[in-house]
């Protein structure tokens, strides 16, 4: 047996569990944010899973620590919204931006907007936070704390009277992920192993199964506690084929051994070494920066309840709240290019030098503090644009999914709302049907499941495609000053947002992904560049000597300049085409 922190895991080696009595219909490589989520669901569905994990005790990352309102929607629609509960996750309310002197708040809808309510009047301020409305406020509206939208699809709780999302340690979710299906999934048997390779069928070439070196049990005695539930849909096992597994082999992890299934899911994250099996059709990776991470304590953030984004002249700095208890804060700062040493201080210094100083006044002691005490840590930001499975020249048996399948920025926070909107519509079609019936047999037709998979590629796209292309076309704009042009339209994204109502309440929609309209992404994106435009040309260029040290322009000097101005306004506006549409077509193609 063995434990993570506050998560009590069992695990089953091979003395407790024989594989040959498994017969699995889907094998899932790796238990984490969509591996979990789909053995719930696809176990709840009545297909029995196999669910393979390197290491069961609890990760511990600096990034899949947000959850917006749209994956708070898709946990409750797979049955999964208690894994929230006791992991002392943070609300989050919505988005404050900064920039200089500027400040901007974005609020998740109100419940009452979204169920055809009367709202309830907001305050105005002297910052562009108008729209936001007070708990005090939100509760005058009503004394009940469920509330459910005007479609009828999903209840929630909410303190704030908003559409919430989540903030919270990663490990934490991780392992109240894993604990539901420990807990609640007849169908799923979880084992600690490491996969080595996918088996293939030498007269088909289709995936039928995984080589792994799976952990051996400790004791030959039958344990006393087991996490691992096998059984049918029907609630028997099933004893045939018991030869299944094929020879033991060793090695200095474990026992090496072949488990086999009509399909595998490769959900084996952001350095999956599957990923580029011959037949997926997937694009090598691109990234674009590295998140550098750090705890800070003992500060407040702009607008309580939000997450932060400081646009920086070297990139954006992100900070949101990821415990109440203690009242910690994460501060991601995106850094371009090759990372400085971290052993010399390099990395440190850049921080210090080139971030901190563009923070609010208020966050840059405590900020500094914590660099001072705390080992920094970065993850790499990746740009994995999906490719179409299922087709009869891709890979057969196998399906990508999660991190490993498609990746974006993590600027905003979607990558696990993308996955857990995955999860409900592959199981949607991978879940027993007159054309995939119950058992190990109802998969093994893959015209069919490839059938499924090409469905599932465009019905993900209505989240998924927005979710990314949002996400990398916010970070070219608040990426840093790398082009006069892009801090034109940084400048005018950030007024934009500042008017408030539809000009923050449609972008807000599609970040929060409750309203993911990929027309009304493509509408406010190129709204928000001729807003800039119209911008350049009444105030001139940022930065430029058109304005003094207040950002105030001088009438006379911008209408000599009118003219220039307007010639300068095209390259604008191609740096926006620029910037949106290569991301849609790599989202869009096939």
């Amino acid at each position: 047996m063995s434990t993570t922190p506050d998560v009590e895991v069992a695990s089953s080696g091979l003395d407790h569990v024989s594989l040959h009595s498994l017969e699995p219909e889907i094998i899932i490589i790796g238990a984490g944010v969509i591996g979990c989520a789909l053995a719930y669901s696809l176990s709840q569905s009545g297909r029995k899973v196999v669910l393979l994990e390197r290491d069961l005790s609890e990760p511990d990352r600096i990034v899949g620590e947000l959850l917006q309102p749209g994956g708070v929607a898709a946990l409750e629609q797979l049955g999964m919204q208690d894994v929230l509960d006791g992991i002392d996750a943070v609300p989050v309310e919505g988005y404050c931006i900064v920039s200089g002197e500027n400040q901007v708040g974005c609020p998740y809808p109100l419940l009452e907007e979204m169920a055809g309510l009367p709202s309830p009047p907001s305050s105005s301020s002297s910052i562009d936070t108008s729209t936001v409305v007070s708990k005090e406020e939100a509760a005058q509206v009503s004394d009940e704390k469920t509330w459910i939208d005007k479609k009828g699809k999903w209840h929630v709780e909410s303190t704030s009277g908003k559409k919430e999302g989540r903030s919270f340690h990663h490990g934490k979710l991780i392992s109240s992920l894993r604990r539901k299906v420990l807990q609640n999934c007849k169908g799923v048997t979880v084992l600690e192993a490491t996969v080595k390779d996918l088996v293939f069928c030498e007269h088909t070439n289709r995936v039928i199964g995984i080589s792994a070196s799976f952990k051996p049990s400790t004791s030959s005695s039958t344990p006393t506690s087991t996490f691992t539930s096998t059984s049918t849909s029907n609630g028997t096992s099933d004893e045939t084929n018991t030869n299944q597994t094929g020879p033991t082999t060793t090695s200095s992890n474990g026992m090496v051994r072949k488990l086999y299934a009509p399909i595998t899911i490769i959900a084996d994250g952001c350095f999956s070494r599957f990923r580029l099996t011959p037949g997926t059709r997937t694009p090598t990776p691109k990234t674009r920066s590295h998140f550098v991470g750090i705890i800070v304590e003992n500060c407040k953030l702009p607008i309580q309840n939000m997450g932060t984004v400081c646009l920086t002249p070297q990139g954006p700095v992100l900070l949101y709240q990821i415990g109440n208890q203690n009242g910690e804060i994460r501060m991601l700062v995106d850094v371009k290019g090759k990372l400085p040493s971290v052993g010399d201080g390099s990395l440190k210094r850049l921080i210090e030098e080139k971030y901190v100083p563009h923070l609010p006044a208020t966050l840059q002691q405590p900020v500094l503090t914590s660099l001072a005490t705390q080992r920094l840590r970065s993850m790499p930001n990746t740009f994995l644009p999906p490719s179409i499975q299922g087709l009869s020249s891709t890979l057969s048996g196998a399906i990508l999914c999660g991190d490993a399948y498609n990746m974006r920025h993590p600027l905003t926070g979607g990558g696990m709302t993308v996955a857990f909107n995955d999860a409900i519509i592959l199981t949607e079609k991978l879940k027993p049907s007159p054309e995939l019936p119950a058992g190990r047999d109802g998969l093994e037709n893959w015209d069919v499941v490839g059938d499924k998979l090409r469905e599932w590629f465009w019905e993900r796209k209505k989240l998924s495609g927005v979710v990314n292309v949002l996400s990398m076309a916010l970070y070219s704009l608040f990426g840093g000053a790398d082009e006069p042009e892009l801090e034109v339209l940084r400048e005018g994204c950030v007024k934009y947002l500042g008017m408030g109502g539809e000009r923050v309440a449609g972008p807000v929609g599609l970040l929060s992904a409750l309203t993911p309209a990929p027309f009304m992404l493509f509408y406010h994106f190129f709204s928000v560049a001729f807003y800039s435009i119209f911008l350049l040309l009444i105030k001139g260029p940022p930065n430029s000597s058109l304005r003094n040290n207040k950002g105030l322009s001088n009438p006379l000097l911008v209408l000599l300049s009118l003219p220039l101005n307007l010639i300068y306004s095209i390259k604008v506006f191609w740096t926006a085409c620029v910037v949106l549409l290569p991301v849609i077509y790599t989202e869009f193609r096939i």
